[in-house]
């Protein structure tokens, strides 16, 4: 019975100093960015320059590490079976020829393989990066918050400023806020965007050019 008692003890400690380490690596990164906020510009043209490098570094990693994983050759070579195969697919629709639909069908199998094979090397080097990625995002997020009351700018941390309206909502659902229009000092009346818009804008702009200089974006 007693020994027993020591292998509970022993492996609750085991699970202890496990969950301690997942702690570690969660919270520590997260007080070290939270107390790098006191250097970040809260009011633009800096802060709207701040959030673009933030986002050109994260997709140049991200990129860097998909060349590092990725058989870019393997890559290029089943997006082609993929496109020949999408290609076909709209060729037997369009003329309904029965031999195209056959070999279509045949293929299937084949597709179905390559599709998910694509699919899992791109999510690869995504598992890897979706922690740093997070971390940055829910820190930043925290930091560029605003007021707006009656298309008046109170106070707050604010991301960009875009000099031409724009919606502050999606048409639908109407609670996905883009941005609030607003009287700025200095600024004048302006689109104030929300930090995530801002950020996954620059991310989306360099980090399509870097896929497709790495080769990572296939033709």
């Amino acid at each position: 019975m007693r020994h027993k008692v020591f292998v509970k003890g022993k492996n609750m400690f085991i699970l202890q100093e496990i969950i301690n380490y997942m702690f570690d690596i969660v919270i520590t990164p997260m007080a070290v960015l939270q107390d790098l906020t006191d250097a970040i510009p809260a009011q633009p043209p800096f802060s709207s320059i701040f959030i673009l490098i933030v986002a050109f570094l994260v997709s140049l990693t991200s990129t860097l590490v998909s060349r590092k994983m990725i058989d870019v050759d393997k890559l290029k070579r089943l997006t082609r079976e993929t496109k020949k195969y999408q290609k076909l697919r709209m060729e037997m629709i369009k003329t309904a020829d029965s031999k195209l639909k056959l070999k279509y069908e045949r293929n299937a199998d084949r597709m179905r393989k390559v599709q998910s094979e694509l699919t899992m090397m791109n999510m690869k080097p995504l598992m890897i990066m979706f922690l740093p990625m997070i971390l940055f995002f829910v820190v930043l997020s925290g930091f560029f918050r605003f007021t707006v009351t009656d298309g008046v700018y109170i106070d707050g941390n604010i991301p960009a400023v875009i000099p031409f309206a724009l919606p502050e909502y999606f048409p639908f659902p109407r609670f996905f806020d883009l941005g609030k229009m607003a009287d700025v000092p200095d600024w004048g009346h302006v689109f104030i965007p929300n930090y995530i818009w801002w950020y996954f804008g620059g991310s989306l702009a360099f980090g399509s050019i870097f896929r497709k200089v790495a080769g990572l974006q296939p033709d």
